[in-house]
């Protein structure tokens, strides 16, 4: 019988990346390895019955709750000025600079359905190092927010929700 890996796994097993509607992507660099995410269940109704619960409960499904994820890097860059931009920083791709290279180069993964402007981020475990496949978790339709602290090492803190209602594994 096939059981689950018996590999313990670090933050030098994992990568994260962020793809765009055009096929755009970015690789996260070395995050500090504190990649958190939520998958909240349904909200669950229950009716009570004079204000009692009953011995076997009325459970009925509520609203869908959003995912949320986050991480934390070194800050390496804000983005590109060049004159003809040529490359994507994680600030520029969050923040979409006015003038920056995201914004001029990188869609929507709504498409033109939404005036929300949404990624796809992934995180990667390397298996391969162990015999094993490499597996991804995907969240699809994701609004990233950023904030950057200075000190001994800048930080990005990137904390992301995902608005689609369960992350793909493959």
């Amino acid at each position: 019988m096939a059981t689950e890996s018996q590999v313990i796994r670090t933050k030098r097993d994992g990568a994260i990346a962020i793809t765009g509607g055009g096929g755009n992507v970015y690789d996260v660099p070395c995050d500090l390895g504190d990649l958190t995410w939520d998958v909240p269940s349904d909200t669950i109704i229950n009716p009570l019955e004079c204000g009692l619960i009953g011995a076997t409960p009325n459970l009925r499904l509520g609203d869908e709750q959003p995912m949320t994820l986050g991480w934390t890097n070194y800050l390496r860059d804000l983005g590109d000025t060049a004159g003809t931009t040529t490359y994507t920083a994680l600030l520029d791709l969050i923040h979409r600079y006015v003038g920056g290279h995201a914004i001029t180069n990188w869609t929507s993964t709504m498409g033109l359905n939404s005036d929300v402007f949404t990624v796809t981020v992934s995180y990667t475990i390397d298996g391969s190092a162990f015999g094993e496949a490499d597996k991804t978790v995907t969240f699809p339709f994701v609004v990233l927010r950023a904030g950057v602290a200075t000190g001994e090492t800048d930080t990005i803190t990137t904390a992301g929700v995902s608005y689609a209602p369960k992350p793909i594994l493959s």
